[in-house]
């Protein structure tokens, strides 16, 4: 294959790129102005495909030509001259996976949530045709919480970035909510009842909830810059994605009306609270005679904000835990099918396979050829099943290894690796972890998966990936990785995401987790962690081009972060222990060693962008110019207690962000061990039964004034926020790598700054 070098690349790049289109043209024009505006008009197919070029890959642009016809069969990349390919494509769908396949494969251009990298691309033109593998029909992105955990900081510009990526990775179909709000304004107006918006729309931030039928008006009343602001973003989504040939994803109506709608008293079903004391929405039952014209309005209303006729549809009846009210479940999603046949003949419903639903009398009463579960998988052991049974029903299994947003390493290596082949039965593969900028590496395998239906040979992908992602074939570095993939990253047993960091955790002597529903085991060792740290820390020594790597720089702070978390579970049992028994010389020496964690995780997080809370907020402040504090303040409040009161769902979204660190968990805790070695006690506890995403947990709440005040303050405290990186990484880690953590056999030192 020859090869091009990028300098060389560049100067024809630039001649060959200033006659094809204007339309291209335009498109630098605004990446460089810090803009992505929509086209003029429509782009045509080998249009979309090219501008996608110029918009990732600026440096191909007039390098990469297109041709697309419905007679090809398969998708191939091949020479169209000495310095010019051609992605041949039966569609601009599969022209945009092909040329992903072509840059991860070929070119090696790395394209992450966590740092991109062109360091190892090359741009080649290969001798022969490369046949571009299948990929399964339905490859489906995004759980509704990933819209608001992940989704709800991403500004305009990076919303767009994320709908390319995806069509590069191959998949054909992205939920969309982003919009909602106008459509319900206009909707509820229709209804003769906009009088009841302003307590009924949800803010963006808990926008997820408010769609899936669990909670009303949360953070609003929400302005009506910000309503037709998100319609505009919508909007600008689902043009996006119909350009590169992927079909989005918008909320069909299953009857959901405020719950203190006037109308049709007799035929609603109220649907009682949700977790923390939520007022759910009622639902207005589908098999009422008012129920067709309803909805109706719902779909006229849905077509006038988005701007088309939607050929999917997502929407959940009765979601974790709603009251069926003793309706008829097969003739209401017969009801709801018929109305969305009827406004787009054709169009698929998309329902979620969660919390025991659909049930099976609903589910028998959709339609074979319309509908497809999402069968949502929080199991990722190796040998679990992809196998489902839907009677017929199409289904596409659904990874689901992040809950909240919480940073923690995890993953589904093994299960991910199997030949995917027709997936057992499965029709696809999809993206639903609902905090997704996490684990690159993990997510890459995902990724793989999609468009490989062969076995994934561990050691290779971990080469091709370490080259990819940091531009190097250290050998330390990939010994690093494969350490990691074969603890950390392979969980043993059934969990809800990754072990989390009790430094997130409200403050107890008992405390092993932060959220209410995560598995507090730790499945694997420690120790290799901060082996895997060692391991990357040399590599960085020996070859300092390392530390040039965005993602590797990520990483290595993502590993101290864990190494850091983990030692927090060796001392606070020595805290309790040394509060039995009333010793507060003891108290205070733990404790100090506990507390002086929270400041060294801050300063490695400080060291990236990713993991600085006042870029994570940057973004929301984007989606509400006007008045920020509109969607940066719930957004606070969702990632700290999520409700305005001390529940269940307290820390369920905790992120270990560098001003987090230092501003609230570890002001959180301070105050507590001030409190003991003041001589006061934990506070009482207060156990509540709590269900949600379909499990029954005991919740546990420990009274504590001096923290409720930190929790309650936090949303509005004026702290100071970090927008770029500080800090050296490596100085930091070095700090961070030498304390012992569990399995080392050796007692915390007395010094936190020293290990024993």
């Amino acid at each position: 294959m020859p090869i091009i070098s990028m300098k060389k690349v560049q100067l024809r790049s630039l001649l060959k790129a200033i006659c094809p289109l204007f339309l291209l043209c335009s498109f630098s024009i605004a990446q460089q102005s810090g803009e992505d505006p929509a086209p003029s008009q429509p782009l045509s197919g080998t249009e979309a495909a090219a501008a996608l070029v110029q918009r990732v890959t600026p440096e191909y642009s007039g390098r990469v030509t297109f041709n697309i016809s419905k007679k090809l069969k398969k998708t191939t990349i091949a020479a169209k001259d000495a310095e010019t390919i051609v992605i041949s494509a039966p569609s601009v769908f599969e022209c945009a996976r092909g040329y992903g396949y072509y840059l991860r494969n070929v070119a090696r251009v790395h394209l992450s949530w966590n740092g991109d990298n062109r360091s190892a691309a090359r741009f080649i033109v290969p001798k022969k045709t490369i046949v571009v593998p299948e990929a399964l029909p339905i490859n489906f992105a995004f759980n509704y919480c990933t819209l608001s955990y992940t989704g709800a900081h991403w500004s305009r510009a990076k919303w767009l970035k994320e709908i390319d990526r995806l069509a590069l990775n191959g998949f054909q179909y992205v939920l969309i909510t982003p919009g909602l709000e106008k459509v319900w304004q206009g909707f509820l107006k229709d209804l003769g009842c906009d009088g009841l918006s302003s307590s009924f729309i949800a803010n963006p931030c808990f926008s997820a909830w408010w769609n899936m039928g669990n909670l009303e008006g949360e953070s609003g009343p929400v302005s009506q810059q910000l309503i037709d602001s998100e319609a505009e973003l919508g909007k600008a989504m689902a043009d996006r994605a119909r350009e590169l040939g992927m079909t989005p994803v918008l909320q069909g109506y299953v009857g959901f009306v405020p719950h203190n709608f006037p109308k049709y008293t007799n035929d609603l079903l109220p649907q009682g609270e949700w977790v923390g004391g939520y007022v759910r929405p009622s639902v207005l039952r589908p098999d009422s005679k008012e129920f067709p014209q309803v909805a109706k309005m719902w779909y006229d209303n849905l077509e006038k904000v988005y701007g088309f006729r939607a050929k999917a549809f997502g929407g959940d009846l009765f979601h974790e835990g709603g009251s069926t009210g003793g309706a008829n479940l097969g003739a209401c999603a017969k009801a709801v099918q018929k109305a969305m046949q009827e406004f787009s003949p054709g169009s698929l419903w998309f329902l979620q396979e969660w919390g025991g639903n659909p049930k099976k009398e609903l589910l028998d009463g959709t339609d074979t050829d319309h509908t497809v579960i999402l069968a949502l998988e929080k199991n990722l052991v190796p040998d679990n099943s992809m196998q489902r049974n839907y009677n017929g029903r199409r289904y596409v299994w659904c990874e689901l290894a992040n809950f909240g947003g919480n940073h923690g390493l995890f993953g589904g290596f093994g299960i991910l690796e199997k030949a995917s082949g027709d997936a057992e039965g499965a029709s696809g593969f999809g993206l639903l972890s609902e905090g997704i900028e996490t684990n690159p590496m993990y997510y890459e395998l995902l990724f793989e998966r999609i468009n490989n239906r062969n076995v994934i040979k561990r050691d290779a992908f971990i080469k091709r990936y370490a080259m990819a992602r940091y531009g190097s074939k250290n050998s330390a570095l990939i010994q690093a990785l494969s350490l990691l993939a074969s603890s950390v990253y392979t969980p043993t047993g059934r969990r809800e995401g990754c072990p989390e960091s009790i430094l997130c955790a409200r403050p107890s002597l008992d405390a092993q987790k932060a959220s209410t529903w995560s598995d507090p085991s730790v499945f694997y060792n420690p120790e290799d962690v901060r082996k895997a740290g060692m391991l990357m820390l040399g590599a960085a020594k020996s070859d300092p081009n390392l530390l040039k790597s965005d993602g590797f720089r990520y990483d290595l702070a993502d590993v101290c972060r864990q190494v850091l978390a983990e030692r927090a579970r060796v001392i606070l049992p020595l805290c309790k222990k040394a509060s039995e028994r009333g010793n507060k010389k003891e108290l205070a020496k733990h404790s100090a060693q506990f507390l002086a964690l929270f400041p060294l995780t801050a300063d490695i997080l400080a060291t990236h962008e990713d993991f600085l809370l006042g870029n994570f907020l940057s973004g929301a402040a984007k989606r509400a110019p006007e008045n920020e504090k509109e969607m940066t303040q719930p957004l606070r409040r969702l990632v700290t207690t999520w409700s305005r009161n001390i529940t269940s769902l307290n820390d369920y979204a905790h992120r270990q962000l560098s001003e987090m660190m230092s501003n609230y968990y570890f002001l959180r805790w301070q105050a507590f061990f001030n409190h003991l070695i003041g001589g006061g006690q934990e506070g009482s506890a207060k156990e509540t039964v709590v269900t949600n995403n379909g499990e029954r947990v005991v919740s546990v709440i420990r009274e504590n004034k001096s923290v409720e005040a930190i929790e309650r303050d936090f949303p509005s405290a004026d702290i100071p926020l970090l927008t770029t990186p500080k800090g050296d990484i490596i100085k930091l880690a070095e700090k961070a790598l030498k304390l012992p953590i569990a399995g080392s056999g050796k007692m915390p030192s007395s010094s936190p700054d020293t290990a024993e």
